[in-house]
């Protein structure tokens, strides 16, 4: 198998997967903001936050990776975002987000309600009740950024979405990620502070 080869992310690799990602997001500026000072605390914090986002969305079977985990893409396929408090909850309980004081530190817990609370509204200001791909984590590992890895990891939702006649979402925190996304047929539907003091955040939408 070619280490370029875009596969399925198996279960058994989530804790790898988490690690990659939690060093990729560890200069994050909204991360940052969510997550310790403390260098070593915060990778350990973001550690656990990838861990339970990736296992979250692997349960569907669109979490994508090379051989040598060059990268993660994890998808939410239509139909599969929380769109009512009962889903919300279920969400909440899988994602062990119960836990989030405990792994984050209480004096970040106002923080993350108030962005979990804006990115969710948002999310539903944005689509609606429109059906389509909900991309929840995106990550290249270090040592492989600049190579293209980012568009072979969305590649396969990207053209089943457009197959299917659905679009895709995504919110990112960085302008380096924005121009990527648009060089992937994104277009940018808003960029919105979580607070005055945090840098802010971009919702973008490919179309079919």
């Amino acid at each position: 198998m070619n280490s370029l080869d875009v596969i399925q992310l198996r279960k058994a690799q989530i804790a790898n997967a988490s690690e990659i990602a939690a060093k990729a997001f560890e200069d994050d500026p909204v991360f940052c903001y969510l997550t310790p000072d403390d260098p070593k605390l915060r990778l350990q914090a973001l550690t656990w936050l990838t861990s339970r986002a990736i296992a979250y969305c692997t349960q569907y079977n669109h979490t994508y990776t090379t051989s040598d985990l060059q990268g993660i893409a994890a998808w939410l396929p239509p139909g599969d975002f929380p769109s009512n408090p009962l889903q919300l909850l279920q969400m909440v309980l899988q994602l062990q987000l119960y836990t989030l004081p405990l792994n984050v530190g209480w004096n970040r817990l106002g923080r993350w309600l108030n962005f979990l609370s804006a990115t969710e509204q948002i999310h539903h200001q944005d689509m609606g009740d429109q059906p389509h791909w909900y991309l929840g984590v995106l990550v290249v590992n270090p040592v492989f950024q600049g190579q293209g890895m980012g568009s072979r990891l969305i590649q396969p939702i990207l053209q089943r979405a457009s197959d299917e006649g659905l679009a895709c979402y995504v919110v990112t925190f960085t302008e380096q990620a924005v121009r990527f996304y648009q060089k992937n047929g994104f277009e940018i539907l808003r960029n919105q502070k979580p607070a005055p003091e945090v840098s802010p955040f971009w919702t973008l939408k490919r179309n079919p």
